[in-house]
């Protein structure tokens, strides 16, 4: 099966400590993500397989960008996982993200994941959904889907962002109602 991408819209930051360079947040729940899909939180089934090799991206990005911190605990509760990023110091890029996620700018956290068991969903539009029972969790991300569109624009202009790098892939980050950006694969065909 092909990785997929979820963006969880209750995916959220609960607690910064500027001093340890540490994000405590919720990268998954079982809400429905934008296109109707649930990834069943304690259907995750390598949790201490991940945690062997903790990688954090920037927006899935496993080629023009290096990790930009660790994960350094994972909590597997019933409704959401919580997971705890540790930012990489001495990093300029992963630094402006902190700083972004310090500061509220950036709210955001999505998952890459394999689904090992899933079934289609009916949806009202007379498109399905999945609902992904069983999974195995590659890598979460910080992405740019903010909570207030307006929000990277604000830190932008404010130059809130000094690394080049990350300046030059936020500014081409387009509008993304309704998710049809973060939708990385389309897993059902391979389900069934």
């Amino acid at each position: 099966m092909s990785p997929s991408i979820r963006a969880d819209p209750g995916a959220r930051t609960l607690s910064v400590s500027a001093a340890q360079m540490r994000v405590r947040s919720v990268i998954t729940s079982i809400e429905p993500d934008r296109a109707g899909d649930v990834v069943v939180p304690t259907g995750l089934r390598n949790r201490d397989e991940y945690l062997m090799n903790p990688v954090v991206l920037w927006a899935h990005d496993r080629v023009r960008v290096p990790p930009i911190g660790s994960c350094e605990w994972l909590d597997v509760q019933p409704r959401r996982v919580v997971a705890e990023t540790r930012f990489a110091e001495g990093v300029p890029f992963a630094e402006d993200l902190f700083r972004l996620y310090e500061q509220g700018v950036l709210r955001g956290w999505s998952i890459g994941f394999v689904p090992r068991r899933a079934t289609r969903v009916p949806r009202a539009d007379g498109r399905a959904a999945l609902h992904v029972s069983e999974w195995e969790l590659l890598e979460y991300s910080a992405v740019p889907i903010p909570e207030h569109p307006g929000a990277l624009t604000v830190a932008l202009q404010k130059g809130a962002v000094r690394d080049a790098t990350l300046r030059e892939l936020l500014l081409r980050i387009p509008d993304d109602r309704g998710g049809r950006f973060w939708r990385a694969a389309d897993v059902m065909s391979e389900l069934f």
